[in-house]
């Protein structure tokens, strides 16, 4: 019989805590998160899907509402981060979508920082899509590009590539550029915007895996 879904998710969330407790974590480029506060009193982070894990960690405890899709899976991430101190915002770009971006910026209003994987739930990897430069062109509140990267890893042969860290490896998480969307912006506009925010969330994340593995 399949264990119940509170007793995975809080397995996870356990899981999560020792293996962060034992990496050796650097945060670099952190002085962009004080930009973009300058920017805008609220942030939207946006990250790959598969470099997810360590941030789940590292940015605890702060009441960041994250998208999680509405397929099993992600009911269980909710669940799990749910316990990590985060809150949950259910939907993705291909399912429950419309609906989605008008929870996300209704969290925003709210006061909440968002947490987005913007090649998620399914991909295709490393592309950027839209639905959160909608909620940014709505709220005025900046997008920042975070990711992660580790000297040891389990890398898993889906779609994302997803990286789980080994315990006591050296994490590495690398901050991007703030950017903002006008909420006049018409569409041309928050294509090239997208664009921005894909080609620096790439950026980054070869950086972090460069610092990594120094």
């Amino acid at each position: 019989m399949k264990p119940p879904m509170w007793l995975i998710a809080g397995t996870g969330a356990f899981v999560i805590r020792v293996l962060g407790f034992s990496w050796r974590i650097r945060i670099e480029g952190e002085d962009a998160l004080e930009r973009a506060r300058v920017l805008s009193p609220r942030v939207i982070f946006v990250f790959w899907h598969g470099r997810l894990l360590p941030l789940s960690f590292t940015h605890r405890n702060r009441l960041i509402h994250v998208l999680a899709s509405e397929h099993a899976d992600g009911e269980m991430l909710g669940q799990t981060i749910r316990r990590l101190g985060f809150g949950h915002v259910r939907g993705s770009s291909t399912r429950g979508g419309t609906r989605a971006i008008l929870e996300l910026a209704e969290r925003v209003r709210d006061g909440f920082d968002l947490g987005v994987t913007v090649d998620g739930p399914r991909g295709p990897r490393g592309v950027v899509k839209p639905g959160v430069l909608e909620v940014a062109r709505q709220t005025g509140a900046v997008i920042l590009p975070i990711t992660t990267a580790s000297n040891r890893h389990k890398a898993f042969s889906s779609w994302d590539a997803f990286q789980l860290p080994a315990p006591f490896a050296r994490v590495v998480v690398r901050y991007g550029e703030p950017w903002r969307v006008d909420a006049g912006a018409n569409r041309d506009a928050i294509e090239l915007r997208r664009l921005d925010v894909e080609r620096d969330l790439t950026r980054i994340t070869e950086e972090a895996d460069r610092s990594a593995r120094a």
